[in-house]
């Protein structure tokens, strides 16, 4: 057993190694009510400031120990402003009142401070005693609680942590937390730290340890106290990365904390050079909003900056709304009231009535109401909000019939504030999509993607699901036409008659999504898809329609069927006057839209099915909605940010489900791909997801009738890790055999948590096991690691730290090509040896595919040979009906691996640089080509190309018409240079301009 007192002793051990001096409860001088240390405070406050008399210092320590009320969060909110900026003490000499200010900390120098950390600290209160676990002092005050549980009693977790804090803080003994600065929660297993508003979900862990450290997962207990507790930077982080609204006191998670740091000191290098701060790319519904807030408040108050003015750009008026009212409840932090601008000469006026200071909310199309200069000042900081979308446009576009010079939003920007800094926030990953804003912003500061989000809890995993059959839409029709239909977005270069074209296409998908058959058959599936989930959450559903119109033919279907919807189902969008009376008065005006978004956000609320067209897809948060379904082609960012609607973290929610009606699998599965599980809190306990429950593990009783698993309800690690490996080899025999255990699992493990509580203990433990075992597949099937929460805790570092059984590839902790580096001989004679062929041919599949991924980005012609090949491979082994066959498919994979290394490595035997190699073999990919010229010509022609290529490369020039038709130009003169046969020119042409852009893409 591993003790909670175990675990105490483990945490003061840290402390005492970060320099914290320490004292057991016992050992402290104090009355037993108290739960200041007034000795040490008042040394402390004596040394923090010299100048002022005991009798001040006393003062501020009666100030700090009164408050006005018993209200919890009204005093810690009071105490946090002591404490981060001063106690105010008047003193009457002679007659005048003089004013001092009292400092609580020693903020730049941390040793000047006393920093004390106490386990079992007696407190009494209400009568009764109460010990917390471990208290951090800092300068006498209790600014931490930490409340810890056993790590080897499953009985008992974080949740129970959690509900002993908050007992604690709002029935035995409140006062201690008055002065609470977070709080941290530990099972040994999982730290966390959260603040005295938040709610478990929103607690979270400490996963890097110094700035420029690398994410660290499952050392939780060493990244927080390396990290958080650190002396200086737990002071930064509790003087400049805790603010308060209303409502709630927010402390930065460590990815804002560590991103907007790194926002900072970019934003200052950049006022002192070419005004470009960088790119944040933060994943939607991972706090970018508050992260925003964070800086805006560090750089108001960073000396170099000498008070900017910041102005925030947002490129829509609901968005421009809601971060607007996010800055304006956090007021206090910001240290002013935000200005939202009416018009650009509004702008104009708010910039010429001030030389410093102020913060001021704009849209981005106010900018383009007229054009000049609005302000020459350099202390002015422009932050712009979802950057990818509105950013683009320096260069002059014509209109070719009226001859009318227009340019984008970026110039009309740049022009009127030439002298300002500017930083982009974003929440789409940008750095493989979008070169344009980089350009304009300079290189990306700090990435905190979906993967992490997911696995942090910051949000939900995403499910799909196609309901393209119920409807009998023709996929393939509406495969052409979305593609043609996105031509259109293309923000430079595209000729008029391609946009009239695709203007045609759409006319034919208006035709095809609005037709009232099919209307009624969606209509029809969304309602009785709806009515099987309303109950799991809270009923909170969007559907996203194609237009106007059918947006309104849906909700009059919707209506036809549902008489009594009317208060469930509304439409918001904006309002029209080309709109029909009757669409009209649904739509309302902007005050509707207003009223409508507090009644959707009310979950208690009657409203529950929003229909949009355009609105709420972006910037738009109701963590109880959980269900979207989409009518509506989407792409790229555009459709991850619509999808990321339904990811916030709500309790009881499972996850967010987004439901395809128009075929987005394509799109949406590369969306998602990003996306892993994460733990979920319970959701209500319920009869009909016992049965399901119970029934699923009758059919994988069936599945594993001839192996037995009861050794996994012994005490052994040892005796439990096998049988979860064994029984992994075992299910997967064969691919059917496989696929179902995977699929009955799945569900299994979505319905566990619902009737969790209606289950016997025995029950638990049989599910557990298979939980485990689909864990152990996934994690050798696939990077990262997935599912590990559901496996019981006693075997997860196990499985955390080893796949094969003598733990010498962790290949699941690795990167693509560190997974491919370990595939050395020593490695792969031990997974030869291995009895799990099945364990050791799916790492390897896993390894092989992340591989070619990364292959495909570099050298299209390698990539397409060798991915044929292994799509080969793997239906092979789908297709093993007995267990001998992986022993063939292992040694296919095998040579197949020495194959693509020995293609790989290519290049470097001829002496050509990875570029030039893939031109090589561009060409090299035609056999006609390869009879007709030498391979000494057609490596000189490999060289001539790439440093032409890389010459004449002009920013996004792989997006320009204009741009690429040049480089074909460049690229004939070297094929005519050396003689290339001029039949086999114009495939040339195009394949090598093909490569040369998807290596611009990747670079």
């Amino acid at each position: 057993m591993f003790t909670e007192e175990q675990l105490e002793n483990v945490v003061l051990e840290y402390f005492q190694e970060l320099g914290y001096e320490y004292l057991h409860g016992r050992r402290l001088s104090r009355e037993i009510k108290e739960v200041l240390l007034f000795d040490r405070l008042e040394t402390s406050l004596v040394r923090l400031n010299k100048d002022l008399s005991k009798d001040v210092i006393r003062e501020a320590i009666r100030k700090i120990k009164t408050f006005d009320t018993n209200d919890l969060f009204t005093n810690n909110k009071v105490f946090s402003k002591y404490l981060t900026e001063t106690v105010e003490v008047t003193e009457f000499v002679d007659g005048e009142t003089i004013y001092h200010r009292v400092s609580l900390v020693d903020w730049i120098t941390p040793e000047n401070n006393d920093f004390l950390v106490v386990n079992q600290l007696e407190v009494i209160e209400k009568g009764g005693k109460k010990i917390p676990d471990v208290v951090v002092y800092l300068n006498g005050m209790p600014l931490v609680v930490i409340e810890l549980k056993s790590a080897s009693r499953e009985e008992v977790n974080i949740d129970d942590a959690f509900k002993q804090l908050k007992n604690y803080m709002n029935v035995h003994i409140p006062s201690l937390f008055y002065y609470n600065a977070f709080l941290m929660i530990s099972d040994g297993v999982n730290m966390v730290a959260g603040t005295i508003t938040a709610p478990l979900d929103r607690f979270s862990a400490w996963k890097k340890i110094n700035i420029r450290d690398a994410i660290i997962e499952n050392r939780q207990l060493d990244t927080m106290m390396f990290g958080l507790f650190d002396k200086e930077r737990m002071l930064d982080v509790i003087k400049n990365f805790i603010l308060f609204t209303n409502e709630a006191k927010i402390m930065a998670a460590y990815h804002q904390y560590y991103g907007m740091r790194k926002a900072i000191a970019s934003t200052v290098k950049a006022t002192q050079s070419d005004g470009r701060a960088g790119v944040i790319w933060h994943t939607q519904g991972s706090g970018k909003s508050y992260s925003m807030v964070f800086l805006t408040g560090n750089l108001v108050k960073h000396e170099e900056l000498k008070n900017p003015t910041i102005i925030v750009i947002t490129d829509r008026n609901d968005l421009d709304g809601q971060l607007f009212a996010t800055f304006s409840g956090a007021s206090d932090f910001i240290r002013q009231t935000p200005l939202q601008a009416e018009s650009r000469g509004h702008i104009k006026d708010l910039l010429e009535n001030r030389k410093s200071g102020g913060i001021i909310f704009s849209t981005i199309q106010k900018f383009e109401e007229e054009t000049g200069l609005l302000s020459e000042r350099e202390n002015i900081i422009v932050m712009v909000d979802e950057a990818h979308r509105t950013q683009y446009g320096t260069d002059a576009k014509y209109d070719i019939t009226t001859g009318e010079q227009k340019y984008g939003y970026a110039k009309y920007l740049r022009d009127a504030i030439p002298n300002a800094t500017f930083i982009a926030f974003t929440g789409t990953p940008i750095e493989t999509t979008d070169k344009s804003t980089t350009g304009l912003f300079g290189e990306v500061i700090d990435v905190y993607d979906m993967t992490q989000a997911v696995q942090d809890g910051a949000t939900v995993k995403i499910y799909y699901e196609s309901r393209l059959a119920k409807v009998k839409l023709d996929e393939t029709q509406m495969s052409e036409i979305d593609k043609e239909y996105w031509r259109m977005q293309v923000n430079e270069g595209v000729e008029d008659y391609v946009v009239k074209e695709s203007q045609k296409l759409l006319s034919r998908m208006e035709l095809i999504i609005g037709d009232k058959d099919r209307i009624r058959q969606v209509v029809t599936d969304i309602i009785s898809h709806y009515e099987d989930r309303k109950d799991l959450v809270e009923g909170k559903a969007m559907i996203v329609a194609y237009s106007r119109k059918t947006a309104f033919a849906m909700y009059k279907e919707i209506i036809d069927q549902r008489p009594g919807w009317e208060e469930k189902v509304k439409i918001v969008m904006t309002a029209n006057n080309q709109d029909p009376e009757e669409l009209a008065a649904l739509v309302g005006n902007k005050q509707t839209r207003k009223d409508r978004e507090i009644e959707y956000k009310n979950v208690k609320s009657p409203f529950k099915i929003v229909i949009v067209v355009d609105m709420w897809l972006t910037g738009f948060d109701v963590p109880s909605l959980d269900t979207m379904y989409v009518d509506k082609p989407m792409k790229a960012h555009n459709l991850m940010q619509a999808i990321a609607r339904v990811n916030r973290v709500y309790p009881g929610k499972t996850g967010g489900l987004v439901v395809d009606y128009i075929g987005l699998k394509r799109n949406l599965m590369e969306a998602l791909k990003t996306y892993t599980s994460r733990d979920q809190d319970k959701v209500q306990e319920n009869e009909q997801a016992r049965d399901i429950a119970l029934n699923i593990l009758e059919v994988l009783r069936n599945q594993f009738h001839k192996f037995n698993y009861k050794n996994f309800l012994e005490d052994s690690d040892r005796r439990r890790y096998e049988v979860i490996r064994d029984g992994a080899e075992f299910i997967q025999v064969t691919e059917k055999k496989k696929v179902l255990f995977l699929t009955e699992t799945k569900k299994l493990k979505d319905v566990y948590k619902i009737c969790t509580g209606l289950l016997s203990k025995e029950i638990k433990e049989e599910i557990a096991y298979f939980i485990a075992v689909r864990s152990f597949i996934m994690k050798s099937s696939k990077p990262g690691t997935p599912d590990l929460k559901e496996v019981n805790e006693r075997i997860s570092e196990l499985l955390e730290n080893a796949i094969l059984e003598d733990g010498v590839m962790v290949l699941t902790e690795a990167t693509t090509n560190e997974s491919f580096d370990l595939l050395n001989e020593e490695n792969i004679s031990k997974l030869r040896a291995i009895p799990q062929k099945n364990i050791a041919t799916t790492i390897l599949m896993r390894v092989m595919k992340e591989k070619l991924k990364d292959v495909k980005k570099k050298n299209m012609t390698v990539s397409k040979s060798f991915s044929e090949r292994f799509e080969k491979i793997i239906d092979k082994y789908h297709n093993r009906n007995d267990h001998l066959d992986v022993y063939e498919v292992f040694e296919e994979l095998i040579k197949f691996k020495e194959e693509l290394e020995e293609a790989i490595n290519e290049g470097t035997q001829l002496g050509l640089s990875y570029e030039e190699k893939a031109f090589f073999d561009v060409l090299g990919s035609d056999p006609d080509i390869k009879i007709l010229l030498q391979d000494e010509i057609l490596l000189n022609i490999a060289k001539d190309l790439a440093k032409t290529v890389k010459e004449h490369r002009s920013h996004d020039w792989d997006k320009k018409e204009s741009a690429q038709a040049r480089m074909r130009l460049y690229i004939k003169k070297v094929l005519r240079k050396w003689d290339y046969p001029p039949n086999k020119e114009p495939k040339a042409v195009e394949d090598v301009l093909e490569q040369a852009k998807l290596q611009a893409a990747n670079m």
